[in-house]
């Protein structure tokens, strides 16, 4: 097993594709806190041209960050299946359960790592281009990542799951994913403001604890669902249990599955 982690970590290191999404993320990133920055030395009082305004905005988009997991997971798992190397690697005595661990143990680990270069390149950026607004709103900023990390781990094995089960990868993207892990937390959450169990079950959805914020206007800041110490526990449990879930629920279907 030890060999087929590091085949897939040399794999992976070498991996164009992997950097081509990293530096493009980095770049768009950059881009925003660019263009706010050279739109606020153009206009007069603009109020949004600081790190206050672009560290909240950040904060805010957690739910849409959770997408990124969808071309990351497809690189890691390199369309095995499709091109038939899955076999290959069964052939050689490699088990599935070693096959379906190390491709996760490997997007979690790229996902972790995109996450803490994308959000510096952002922060670094905002600190070059924005005006600083104080500390605060940087230690919102990481709380946030911080709390976000076990729900992003949810998105990429949800993914994971689906891939090792289903054959057509558009199909997965676009419709499994989409459904579990936008549609039904947010129907959830709709039903729930007229059912009180449905709401309380749609809490415990991951989009929707990374979409629950709102604004306090005496201090001009955003307050986001882990502001609490309650919240942000609830995070990494929602994240463990999140994981344990589809990774058993992937494993075991993919062990009946037929490899062609």
């Amino acid at each position: 097993m030890i060999n087929y982690i590091k085949s897939e970590f040399y794999r992976n290191i070498h991996s164009k594709g992997n950097y081509i999404f990293l530096f493009g993320s980095m770049a768009f990133v950059i881009f925003l806190n660019v263009a706010l920055g050279m739109f606020a030395n153009g206009q007069v009082n603009f109020p949004y041209g600081n790190t206050r305004f672009s560290f909240s905005s950040f904060c805010a988009s957690m739910s849409f960050i959770m997408i990124i997991c969808l071309p990351l997971v497809s690189i890691v798992y390199g369309q095995e299946f499709k091109h038939h190397t899955l076999k290959n690697s069964i052939s050689y005595g490699i088990s599935r359960s070693q096959i379906y661990f190390t491709k996760f143990l490997m997007e979690c680990i790229i996902s972790i790592i995109n996450l803490i270069l994308i959000s510096t390149a952002y922060i670094i950026s905002a600190y070059i281009m924005l005006e600083n607004s104080g500390v605060i709103y940087l230690n919102d900023l990481i709380r946030s990542i911080v709390a976000c990390v076990p729900l992003f781990l949810v998105s990429v094995i949800v993914i994971h799951c689906l891939y090792f089960i289903l054959e057509n990868e558009t199909t997965v993207v676009v419709v499994y994913w989409a459904i579990i892990m936008m549609v039904i937390p947010k129907l959830l959450s709709m039903a729930g403001r007229k059912i009180e169990v449905l709401g309380k079950i749609a809490s415990y959805m991951p989009f929707n604890i990374m979409g629950a914020y709102s604004y306090d206007e005496s201090t001009k800041r955003m307050i986001m669902n882990w502001s609490t110490q309650e919240e942000f526990i609830k995070c990494f449990v929602v994240g463990i249990i999140g994981v344990l879930v589809f990774y058993t629920l992937g494993l075991l279907l993919f062990k009946k599955r037929e490899i062609k």
